[in-house]
């Protein structure tokens, strides 16, 4: 196969790096509860959900910013005293949200899917993609693993990959990486995630700075973002060969 072009490689390793660090975030907000280690993460990352405006033109897109850029107004606001409270407050939200009751929102593809045979069809086939690519939730996971924070992760890890192979120059690595990240994007992710976003933004009746209706509402579009610069990453390496 001929070399990678330089121009090709730098606008994929930005975007490889970005990509990786906001799944990262993504993983963190829906995984539990949120640790002190989380204080501060939101400011870092705003300035890069504001840079893909440019190519995120809706207005769910800027809306989901201008909330997460209050919530992330109130947490700078706080004194070191009060971060305690502030992830007591978190907790509880995410609790109220996810986890209190019967009526709680689902958090997985299966929620949203309603016959019991396909529920079981999709965990097993999410199951399988993680076991082909060697990837482990985290050790203390009690979530299923067709849960939105392990998806994120999972997404997370291979972009991480995508990375490591593009700065070894692994152009055979680098398609099936990516192929794999848009099967899964298009597969197991884009299938409900939308769902998830719209369901989660009607239950929540105060979202002004609600950090849970801020990450969904830009999770959601960057997904379908990210599904289409995958496409056009595998497009260009394959017109390189």
């Amino acid at each position: 196969m001929s070399s990678i072009s330089k121009t090709l490689k730098d606008n994929m390793h930005s975007a490889g790096i970005i990509k990786t660090n906001f799944y990262n975030y993504f993983y963190k907000v829906f995984y539990s509860y949120p640790e002190a280690s989380f204080i501060g993460t939101t400011s870092r990352l705003i300035p890069y959900f504001e840079e893909l405006k440019k190519h995120i033109m809706n207005n769910n897109y800027s809306t989901s910013i201008n909330v997460l850029k209050n919530y992330n107004t109130y947490e700078q606001s706080i004194k070191e005293e009060q971060i305690e409270d502030l992830l007591e407050l978190l907790q509880d939200i995410y609790h109220e949200l996810f986890l209190d009751n019967i009526y709680s929102i689902p958090c997985t593809a299966s929620g949203y899917i309603s016959s019991s045979d396909m529920q079981i069809r999709e965990k097993e086939k999410v199951k399988n993609i993680y076991e082909i690519n060697n990837f482990l939730p985290p050790e203390e996971n009690t979530y299923p693993l067709d849960h939105i924070s392990i998806e994120m992760l999972y997404m997370q890890q291979i972009n991480a990959l995508f990375v490591k192979f593009l700065e070894e120059e692994n152009k055979d690595k680098l398609l099936n990486i990516l192929q794999e990240q848009y099967n899964f994007l298009q597969a197991h992710i884009l299938t409900w995630i939308n769902e998830f976003t719209v369901y989660l933004k009607e239950q929540i009746t105060q979202p002004e700075s609600n950090l849970y209706y801020a990450v969904s509402g830009i999770m959601n579009e960057f997904v379908k973002y990210d599904k289409k610069l995958t496409e056009e990453f595998l497009n260009t390496l394959k017109s390189q060969e």
